[in-house]
């Protein structure tokens, strides 16, 4: 493969190794995660991590790229000695990574992902995009893209999201490319595509670290291995002078026998049976059969399919094909609660957000799911559930043994037990343990085994998905070993050992056929999957993101123009020219108390405090007014009030960990009582201020003054955020904050910076509305401006292909919310339903807000 990509060549003779390790330790509270590795990269080879979860090789590439700084130890490039205390750093030295899960924030277009973090700018803060965009189109060129740069990331497929993380990686100029797991979520040709990209990289200077548990494609591209286990370096070896199954005793290393209390038990009929279940790109057809009192345990790699099947088999997953029956009876679960009545039971992998209510107590946790079972007529029956509860914590023995101990506070292995023994008391029958011993001590461990063997004594079906392979040989009876979303081989009792477990689950066999699970094991897998389409062909929500469809893209105008059409034919004095411009000066007022919300929201912040602010600073201006000085005062203080409250919410959030929204709850309680102490209930009326009601209530030829500052506005307020480096970073640590973190890009900068923004466009609004309004009102509220300022900046986000919070669509929202207002009063409905109206308008702002997201695969959440 030819290839010109532009990169920081690297001396062709190097007396020194481009990047060195020495004595590296990493230690996490109870935890060494990386013990004294030491190890030197060679200039210009393709040098592999390889080692099993846990291993420590995610720690040591964290270690590397300035995400975490080494508890010990030195890092060099180049022979010097190097401080790496953020990604940045990293970036300095030259070395760049290709993140295994692809972080990239889905509503930006590719030109500015790639570029995220190191922005090429025309001077100051401003966007040179042109620059940007040519260099990110030529090295998707070089990646082989079929898409453009300014195409959208959240309409990119998984594989298209490679190439543009690797694009990312390239414009960096990188003497060291640090590739994680790259293949995982690729098909066959896509991988090929990047194999050739990585040798192309490695012809042209640039040093790649491999990371990847597929072993036939480590040997087959990498020059030398760094094998890790526990933590620590094993060994570094060319790859000529090792072989697959060396390294596969290198990265498992020890005898497992004495390890795992696995028993005998009695096993009987077959409980469950699945026939050519398919799930999207992930699952291609998979056949098994598991029998009651038996462990069955399913094996394979990151990215497999482990994780999808038992997603499917409980609804939460859509299935593309196949059946499943429970002692002969159909099982389509449509939810995991009708899974549940089915008899299903799952310890899910990531047990703190899919497992548990980690704020309620170990007694309510260990309760919920049969929480029918202490009630009666609605009445939790408290001395049963306690009792209930406590049996298991003895059974378990989960420390401390205190039923009204928050669950957050619990160790991981604690926490697991709670997961796994709040299903002990149902009706389950099949028990899916998806990697439950996942960040578990030892100890825990042990019991964790003890509860499967016990299960499978009573009767019960138990499926233990694993990646590590130590544990799954010695706590399995039989073992399917999953490899790229088939069953590639079917273990019967004993036969199965980690070595040979991981050969096959990391494609070391394709050319063998693949074995279904059912009873017998030379049953080929294939006859399920003869008729479905290839997996190219297959593809699920989580591999494509669909484009956002014609409604999603303009139905809201749409609706808005009907809208307006209505009111026009119902109350025809709506289309004069005098109350068009009233309704323009009034929506101008909202709009800009809705931009200023919106520039908060933009970067992932939350202003409750936002009508109250404004409100605050209308009475400073007017009482301003009142005792003798100009426009120019009152600008002045508005806008330095809007700044203040604006820094007190970001310090309450970012430097006291408070929730936004309770924060700027507190700030807009404390805003209403300032306003009261100020004007003392009284509302303060402005007279004889020709100059300053110009602001509000002039006209520009036939256009009001105040329209056109809220159009200046708004096309500065678009600048900032659509061409600054500033406006850049807001978005993307409002839209993806760990991708922003992965750049280098930390919150609280950008966070205060929008609450400042943000806060003197309050500021501003304030002033405006006193000279609209002639004066302050006496009430301290804010609340309608509030609801219409949020409606408007969630519907506006419905007005633009991305589905992004944006300030064009909030001046657009502003002004329909205006006009329907308006439209309502004139048609005859009283101004006392109006509150309603706004809040009906602000959930189906939100909702459409919600479901545009939904469209383009991200959903904001605030």
């Amino acid at each position: 493969m030819t290839s010109t990509i532009d990169v920081a060549r690297a001396p062709e003779a190097a007396a020194t190794p481009v990047l060195e390790c020495r004595g590296i330790g990493k230690e996490f509270p109870g935890v060494v995660a990386l013990s004294d590795v030491s190890l030197e990269i060679r200039a210009g080879e393709i040098h592999a991590f390889l080692g099993q979860n846990g291993a420590g090789k995610s720690t040591l590439v964290k270690v590397l790229t300035g995400v975490y700084r080494a508890t010990r130890g030195e890092i060099l490039v180049d022979g010097k000695s190097v401080q790496l205390r953020d990604p940045r750093d990293a970036e300095a030295n030259g070395i760049a990574i290709v993140h295994q899960d692809q972080p990239l924030v889905a509503q930006l277009d590719v030109t500015r992902n790639v570029f995220l973090g190191q922005e090429l700018t025309l001077g100051g803060s401003v966007l040179d995009l042109s620059a940007m965009r040519k260099q990110t189109s030529d090295a998707l060129q070089q990646v082989g893209a079929s898409f453009d740069a300014d195409t959208l990331v959240g309409e990119l497929s998984v594989a298209q999201r490679e190439q543009a993380a690797i694009a990312a990686a390239l414009v960096r100029k990188p003497r060291i490319l640090i590739l994680d797991e790259p293949t995982a979520s690729l098909s066959d040709s896509e991988a090929e595509l990047l194999f050739g990209i990585v040798r192309a990289l490695r012809d042209n200077g640039v040093t790649i670290i491999y990371i990847s548990h597929y072993l036939d494609e480590v040997l087959d591209l990498v020059d030398r291995v760094t094998v890790l286990r526990d933590g620590k370096l094993v060994a570094t070896l060319p790859v000529a002078e090792t072989s697959r199954a060396g390294i596969v005793q290198m990265m498992v290393g020890r005898d497992i026998e004495q390890l795992y209390p696995k028993e005998q038990v009695t096993i009987g009929e077959p409980l469950l049976q699945v026939r050519g279940l398919a799930q999207g790109h992930m699952l291609r057809g998979v056949d098994l059969d598991v029998r009651r009192g038996e462990i069955f345990g399913i094996a394979g790699l990151m990215g497999a399919g482990r994780s999808e099947l038992a997603l499917s088999l409980i609804g939460a997953l859509p299935r593309s094909a196949g059946t499943v029956t429970i002692a002969g009876k159909p099982s389509n679960p449509r939810t995991p609660r009708s899974a549940k009545k089915q008899g299903f039971a799952l310890i899910p992998e990531d047990r703190r957000h899919e497992g548990l209510v980690t704020d309620m107590t170990v007694r309510e946790n260990l309760t919920l799911p049969e929480l029918t079972r202490y009630s009666r007529a609605g009445i939790v029956r408290g001395g049963q559930e306690r009792a209930a509860a406590k049996s298991l914590v003895q059974r378990l023995r989960i420390q401390p043994p205190h039923l009204n101990q928050a669950t957050r506070n619990l160790s991981g292995g604690n926490q697991q037990k709670i997961v796994i023994g709040r299903w002990l008391l149902g009706d389950a029958e099949v028990f899916l343990f998806d990697e439950p011993t996942t960040g578990v001590d030892v100890g825990s461990k042990v019991e964790i085994y003890r509860q499967m063997v016990e299960l499978a004594r009573r009767g019960a079906a138990v499926i233990f998905i694993s990646s590590d392979f130590e544990e799954i040989a010695g706590m399995s009876d039989r073992i399917a070993v999953m490899h790229k979303g088939r069953i590639n081989k079917l273990f019967e009792p004993g036969e199965a050992t980690a070595e040979s477990l991981l050969y096959w689950a990391s494609g070391s066999a394709d050319e063998a056929k693949p074995a279904s699970a059912t009873s017998s094991s030379e049953t080929v897998a294939d006859e399920a999957t003869s008729q479905m389409p290839t997996a190219d062909a297959v593809a699920s929500p989580a591999q494509v993101a669909t484009p956002p469809s014609v409604w999603a893209r303009w139905g809201t105008i749409g609706g808005m123009v009907v809208v307006l059409a209505l009111i026009a034919v119902l109350a025809p004095q709506f289309l004069a020219l005098n109350n068009i411009f009233d309704v323009l000066k009034q929506g101008s007022v909202l709009a800009f108390i809705a931009l200023g919300l919106t520039v908060v929201l933009i970067a992932g912040g939350f202003d409750m405090s936002a009508g109250a602010v404004s409100q605050f600073a209308t009475n400073l201006a007017a009482g301003t007014l009142i005792a003798g000085a100009g426009s120019a005062a009152a600008l002045g203080l508005g806008a330095l009030t809007g700044l203040v409250a604006g820094a007190v919410n970001a310090a309450l959030v970012l430097i006291f960990g408070m929730p936004a929204f309770v924060a700027t709850l507190g700030v807009m309680f404390v805003a209403m009582g300032a306003t009261l102490l100020y004007n003392g209930g009284q509302a303060l009326t402005l007279a004889n201020q020709p100059a300053f009601f110009f602001i509000g209530q002039g006209y520009v030829g036939p256009v009001p003054f105040v329209l056109l500052l809220l159009l200046a506005t708004t096309a500065i307020l678009h600048f900032v955020l659509k061409r600054t480096r500033l406006g850049l970073r807001m978005y993307a640590v409002g839209q993806n904050l760990v991708a922003a973190e992965l750049r280098g890009i930390g919150r609280a900068r950008y966070a205060t910076a929008s609450f400042m923004l943000g806060g003197l466009v309050l500021g501003l609004a304030g002033v405006i509305l006193a000279s609209y309004s002639y004066g302050a009102s006496a009430l301290a509220t804010g609340i309608d401006f509030l609801i219409s300022a949020l409606a408007a900046a969630f519907l506006g986000s419905t007005l633009n292909k991305a589905g992004e919070l944006n300030v064009v669509g909030t001046l657009i929202a502003a002004l329909f919310l205006a006009s329907l207002s308006n439209g309502l009063i004139l048609i005859g409905i009283s101004s006392q339903a109006l509150p309603g109206i706004q809040g009906l308008v602000l959930i189906l702002s939100i909702a459409l807000g919600v479901i545009h997201k939904r469209g383009i695969g991200q959903v904001l959440i605030f």
